[in-house]
């Protein structure tokens, strides 16, 4: 079946309701071109450094930048995107109180390679935490593209209604559709919904910023502490320094000293009324 595009005007409401019926759905030109302009010029630097490559698992044929949000600061005028959030807001937080990055890097798909296999973002979770279909979302995927995607390109294969598959149900070509898309635009997706990148056939790459949010309970993929650390995340916004995760989940999960739970780069705010502990289950 065809993806379902919607523009920045439209309501997150008609969104929401394509991501819980399907799965997914792309905004077009959601990123204004100032922003795709200042992220290309603080990333590709680091793109030409990166050696092609992945493995079997990015089709051989792929360059990873990590560590974004330190190397290119303007990434965080697209992970903290009002549209985003907005929709992170709908989907993740009646499974959380609040909900962080879980990834941040840039993927180059260069010439050649083959099809990344199809997988689930909530893979990386298994065989811990089993999520099945029905069952509250956990993580909200999205690929903003910093050049055109296109078939001949590589653009994302994704499969829309997969996050109602049983884990033995296996896709066929008629199940998967093509994520084309203008530069500027976010293909959104369930991290339980089936999806890999395509074969490029052309000569020039197809480039974008892979990233989503993860219930604040949860362990991030990438430790932004680390790809991030204060000294760099400083430089960023609050709201920036909280969805890279500096900030506890409830005043319990992530606390650090005599931080305030809520923004752990802020000023010091002391928990002296226990606030959060009274929630535990008693006996």
């Amino acid at each position: 079946m065809p993806l379902r595009h919607f523009s920045v005007t439209d309501s997150c409401e008609s969104i929401v309701a394509e991501l819980r019926n399907n799965g997914v759905a792309v905004i077009d030109r959601l990123i204004d071109d100032a922003v795709l302009d200042a992220l290309g010029g603080e990333i590709q630097p680091h793109i030409d450094a990166e050696p092609v490559g992945g493995g079997a698992f990015f089709g051989g044929a792929m360059k990873r930048v990590k560590e974004v949000a330190a190397r290119a600061p303007s990434a965080a005028d697209i992970f903290c995107h009002p549209v985003l959030t907005t929709l992170a807001d709908a989907i993740l937080l009646e499974n959380c109180k609040s909900y962080r990055v879980q990834i941040l890097i840039v993927l180059d798909v260069c010439h050649g390679g083959q099809l990344q296999p199809l997988h689930r973002d909530i893979g990386v979770y298994e065989p811990y935490l089993n999520h099945e279909p029905g069952a509250k979302e956990i993580l909200l995927s999205w690929i903003v593209a910093l050049t055109d995607f296109t078939e001949d390109n590589g653009a994302t294969r994704v499969v829309p209604g997969s996050q109602r598959w049983t884990r033995e149900r296996v896709a066929t070509d008629r199940d998967i559709a093509i994520a084309a898309m203008r530069r500027g635009s976010a293909l959104v997706f369930l991290g339980s919904v089936l999806h890999g990148a395509g074969v490029n056939t052309t000569a020039r790459p197809r480039t974008g910023v892979v990233s989503g949010y993860a219930v604040g309970w949860l362990r991030q993929e990438e430790n932004q502490y680390l790809s991030c650390p204060p000294d760099a995340a400083m430089r960023l916004s609050k709201q920036a320094q909280q969805l890279l995760g500096y900030r506890a989940h409830t005043p319990i999960l992530g606390h650090s000293g005599e931080r305030d739970h809520d923004w752990l780069l802020g000023p010091p705010k002391p928990n002296t009324e226990g606030e959060g502990y009274e929630e535990q289950s008693l006996q």
